[in-house]
């Protein structure tokens, strides 16, 4: 849920069903407004039939509050972008001139040396150990309500999830969520969990992928191939040693 999104839609004047629809679009979209509910999720949560919120997505479409992409195979990817009045979103006033200029009817306090800074030490910078040294980013858990951003065309990641057959996105997104859930300790948190959201896709397919290679080697009963040949050369080889037999 995208708090900001949420107040630019409570902030503007819409019909009834629209401003439901827009709201619950609004309660499942991340900071950027993108999100992917299924019709059934949008007609539960606003109490309306799925031919209600078609129309409603429709006005709101038109009237330039959302975007509405379709990918087949894989649902509908909205964009919730409301167009508020210009008073909605106004820039902050500028200072006095006399509040933008310092003081200067007294004289500046003198500066006061800390602890470390009189000592003799050297200083040091001390980072913590669950903070991002460059960008200074707090490692988190997976929030409940946690939602990837769109994945960029041209990237390994899209090019995979194209590839997929429908319903395999929401299966690994499913997984996803309930691998880190269970996961306990520094392991379980990250500072970018869309970079680890990409992670797994690739893994995923990759798993798939040797998944695969392995069953061409499998027999029907899930016996490995060479052992069904080993099987064989055996049996023909005790056939061979029986008094009385015939070569086969």
């Amino acid at each position: 849920m995208s708090v900001r999104v949420m107040s630019l839609v409570w902030a503007i004047d819409l019909p009834d069903s629209e401003k439901i629809v827009l709201l619950a679009l609004a309660d499942s979209a991340n900071d950027e407004g993108q999100c992917w509910p299924s019709m059934a999720t949008l007609a539960r949560k606003c109490s309306k039939t799925d031919r209600t919120v078609q129309a409603a997505i429709k006005s709101l479409v038109a009237a330039g509050h959302l975007t509405r992409i379709e990918v087949p195979g894989k649902g509908c990817r909205y964009s919730v972008h409301p167009q508020c009045a210009p008073e909605v979103i106004s820039p902050p006033k500028p200072l006095r001139p006399e509040a933008a200029s310092p003081r200067k009817d007294y004289p500046p306090k003198p500066a006061t040396l800390t602890p470390e800074a009189a000592s003799d030490k050297p200083s040091r910078t001390i980072i913590p150990s669950d903070a991002d040294a460059s960008s200074g980013k707090r490692a988190t858990r997976l929030p409940a309500d946690w939602q990837p951003t769109l994945l960029n065309p041209g990237t390994v990641a899209f090019d995979i999830v194209s590839r997929w057959e429908p319903g395999r996105l929401e299966r690994e997104l499913s997984k996803f969520r309930d691998h880190w859930a269970a996961t306990s300790g520094a392991k379980a948190r990250k500072h970018d969990w869309n970079a680890a959201w990409r992670t797994w896709i690739t893994n995923a397919d990759e798993f798939g992928r040797r998944h695969d290679r392995t069953d061409r080697h499998h027999d029907q009963n899930g016996r490995p191939a060479n052992a069904m040949v080993r099987a064989g050369l055996a049996f023909e080889a005790e056939r061979a040693a029986r008094p009385g037999a015939e070569p086969g």
